[in-house]
C-alpha cells in the first residue's frame, strides 16, 4: 500500500485514504506513533557513522569553497583569495551543505518504493537569502525545508517516489515575520549607536578596529584608549540595511552554469543548488554590499581588527573584514562559545582559526596561531546568592542543520524524555519550591513547557528573555543539560554546578572524555535522571552545597579543567593590549 510523505507542517492537502509518514518530524507530540508515523535517519543512532558523515560534509565544504572561489572571481572579474571568500561565505556554505546532506541521505535511506510525496509549489526566488543573517533564520522555516526536499526528490529520486502537487504557496510568511524582528531596535542599542556617533565625530587614531568583543561598552572604550589612544566606540550596523533594497534575483541566475563536480549524485546536486540558493549578497547585490560597506563609519584601512561576535553573523561586517584582511589588516578573533577544541570535529573552531592571524582561546590550547586569553565575557564573581536552583534547557531547532551531539530526532527525543522523567521524579518533593527551569528564548515546536508541566505541575519557569548568565550569578546551584557554553561559564566562576548529559561521549576528544569520566565519579556529571535526582536529594539533605563543592578533589579537578578549556580572564584589558600591539 502506498504511503504519503510529508516534510513539514505547511497546510498541505492530505490524502485521507493513505497513511501519513513524516520525514524526521520537527515537533514532538506524544500522540504520534513513532514507528508508524515517522521516518528517521537511523544511521545517526551510531556515533561512529555520525562522525564519518561530519567528515564527509567537511570534505564537501572544502571542495566547493575552492570551486566557489574560482567561480565568483570569474563572475565578478576579481582575483580575491580563497581566504577572502572563506570569510564572507564560509559559514553559509557549511550551514547550507549540512542540512542538504542530511535530507539527501534521509530520502536515500527509504527502502520502500510505494511513497507519494506531497509537493507544494513555492516561489524559488523566496529561498534566495539576502545574506548570512537572513539564511540563518530562513533555513529553519517550513518553507525552505519543503523546497530542499522537493529539489532533492526531483533531482535524483523521482523514480523512487511519486510526486503529487497539492497546491501552491507564493510567499514565505515565516521569513517576513523575521524581517520585522530584525528591524526593531531597543533603547540600549539606540543609546550605544548615539555614543558611537558622538565619539566618531572627532578625528582620532583609527589603526585598530575593536567591536563586538563580549566586553562592556566601557571596557571596549578603555581598550581603544590603550591601543588607539582614542575613545573610539563601534557597533555592528543593523542588517535591515540589506532589506531596504530587496534585489533578490536577476535573470542571470537562471542561466548560471553549475559548479564543477564529480559524477557523484549528491555532489552533482550540490553543484546546481549552491548557485541557485547562493545569497544575493554574493551575486546580485555584491557591488551594492560593497557600496554600503564603504559608507560604514569604520576605519578605512585598520592595521588590526579584533572581534568575537563580529564574524559571520553580519553580511556587512563579514564583507568589511574580508576586504581589509585582503588589503593587509591583521584579523584577531576570540572564542565565543563552548565545545571549541573539545569536539573531535568542530567546524567553527576550524574555520575561525583558519581565517584569523591570531586566535584567542578560552583555555590553554596548544595550536598554531592560538593564544590563551580566557573567557573575556563579563562574568561576575561577587554576587548575592539566593536559594534558587536553576536548570537550563537546551535550545531546540525545528529542523536538522549542522551535525551536533544531539542531531536527529532520536537524540532529541532521548534528551526530552529523560528530562521529563527527571521532572516526574521531583514531583511532590520540596526541591521543586526552589527549582526554576530556564527555557531558551527561541520558540520551539516541542512544546517543552507544556510537556514538562504535564509530568510535574509544580515546576517554576524563569523569564525566557533573561540571559542565562544573569541567572547563574544569583543561583546557589546550576544544572546544565548540555556540555556547551553555559557549563564553561558556570565553572569559570566556580559556581556549584551539576551537568545532566545523556548523549554519547564519543563526539568529544579523548582528553575531554577523560575529564567527564572523572566528573561522573565526583558526582558533577550525571548520565541518568535517577542519578541526578539522587544527587539533588543528597545535596538538599546536607544543607551545605558549598562544602560539597569545595572539597580538594573536586576543586583540583575543576581547576585543571578550567585551565584547559575555560578560565576566567584576569587583567584582560592589558593582555589584549599586548596581543593587539604585538607585531
Amino acid at each position: 500500500m502506498e504511503e504519503q510523505l510529508i516534510t513539514d507542517f505547511l497546510e498541505q492537502n492530505r490524502l485521507d485514504n493513505l497513511p501519513k509518514r513524516y520525514l524526521e518530524l520537527p515537533v514532538f507530540d506524544k500522540n504520534y506513533n513513532l514507528k508508524k508515523n515517522i521516518i528517521f535517519y537511523k544511521k545517526w543512532d551510531n556515533y561512529s557513522k555520525k562522525l564519518k558523515d561530519k567528515k564527509k560534509i567537511l570534505r564537501l565544504y572544502d571542495y566547493f569553497l575552492g570551486e566557489l572561489t574560482t567561480y565568483l572571481n570569474k563572475y565578478h572579474n576579481r582575483n580575491y583569495s580563497k581566504r577572502f571568500w572563506s570569510i564572507i561565505l564560509g559559514q553559509w556554505l557549511f550551514k547550507f551543505i549540512s542540512p542538504v546532506y542530511f535530507r539527501w541521505n534521509l530520502i536515500s535511506s527509504l527502502k520502500k518504493k510505494k511513497y507519494i510525496f506531497l509537493q507544494k509549489e513555492i516561489n524559488s526566488n523566496d529561498v534566495i537569502p539576502l545574506g548570512i543573517e537572513d539564511f540563518a533564520r530562513m533555513s529553519n522555516t517550513n518553507y525552505w525545508n519543503h523546497y530542499i526536499y522537493t529539489q532533492i526528490i526531483k533531482h535524483s529520486f523521482s523514480d523512487k517516489l511519486t510526486m503529487k502537487k497539492v497546491g501552491k504557496i507564493t510567499k514565505n510568511n515565516e521569513r517576513d515575520l523575521l524581517y520585522q524582528k530584525l528591524k526593531t531596535t531597543n533603547m540600549k542599542e539606540k543609546l550605544s549607536l548615539y555614543i558611537q556617533k558622538f565619539f566618531n565625530f572627532f578625528p582620532q587614531n583609527k589603526s585598530t578596529l575593536i567591536f563586538s568583543t563580549y566586553m562592556s561598552n566601557l571596557q571596549e572604550m578603555k581598550l581603544n584608549l590603550l591601543t588607539n589612544k582614542s575613545l573610539l566606540f563601534y557597533k555592528m550596523p543593523r542588517p535591515y540595511l540589506l532589506f531596504e533594497k530587496r534585489n533578490l534575483f536577476n535573470i542571470k541566475r537562471k542561466y548560471l552554469k553549475k559548479l564543477k563536480s564529480s559524477k557523484n549524485s549528491l555532489e552533482n546536486f550540490l553543484s546546481v543548488e549552491i548557485l541557485k540558493c547562493l545569497p544575493s549578497s554574493y551575486l546580485e547585490n555584491f557591488y551594492e554590499i560593497e557600496n554600503i560597506v564603504n559608507k560604514i563609519p569604520f576605519p578605512k584601512s585598520p592595521k588590526n581588527i579584533f572581534t568575537t561576535l563580529g564574524i559571520y553573523r553580519s553580511t556587512l561586517m563579514d564583507r568589511y573584514i574580508a576586504k581589509n584582511v585582503e588589503n593587509g589588516s591583521s584579523l584577531i578573533l576570540a572564542q565565543h562559545g563552548g565545545l571549541y577544541f573539545q569536539e573531535k570535529i568542530h567546524f567553527s573552531s576550524i574555520h575561525e582559526v583558519n581565517i584569523s592571524n591570531k586566535y584567542l582561546s578560552w583555555g590553554n590550547i596548544k595550536k598554531k596561531k592560538v593564544l590563551p586569553i580566557g573567557i573575556i565575557k563579563n562574568l561576575k564573581t561577587n554576587f548575592k546568592v539566593s536559594n534558587n536552583i536553576i536548570l537550563e534547557v537546551r535550545k531546540r531547532n525545528k529542523y536538522v542543520g549542522e551535525i551536533k551531539l544531539d542531531s536527529g530526532f532520536s537524540e532529541s527525543k532521548k534528551y526530552f524524555n529523560e528530562l521529563c522523567y527527571f521532572f516526574k521524579l521531583l514531583k511532590g518533593n520540596k526541591i521543586c519550591e526552589n527549582l526554576f527551569v530556564k527555557l531558551h528564548e527561541t520558540e520551539s515546536l516541542w512544546n517543552e513547557k507544556k510537556q514538562f508541566i504535564s509530568h510535574n505541575s509544580e515546576l517554576n519557569f524563569l523569564d525566557k528573555r533573561k540571559k542565562m548568565i544573569e541567572e547563574i550569578n544569583s543561583a546557589k546551584l546550576v544544572i546544565h543539560t548540555y556540555c556547551g557554553t553555559g557549563h564553561l561559564e558556570s565553572l569559570s566562576i566556580n559556581k556549584p554546578t551539576l551537568i545532566f548529559f545523556v548523549h554519547n561521549l564519543n563526539f568529544f576528544d579523548r582528553k575531554t572524555r577523560n575529564y567527564i569520566k572523572e566528573f561522573i565519579k565526583l558526582g558533577i556529571v550525571h548520565r541518568s535522571p535517577q542519578s541526578l535526582f539522587k544527587m539533588l536529594i543528597s545535596l538538599e539533605n546536607s544543607k551545605n552545597i558549598e562544602r560539597w563543592w569545595n572539597t580538594n578533589k573536586r576543586q583540583n579537578l575543576l581547576r585543571r579543567y578550567r585551565d584547559d578549556y575555560g578560565f576566567l580572564s584576569k587583567d584582560k584589558i592589558s593582555k589584549l593590549k599586548s596581543i593587539i600591539n604585538e607585531k
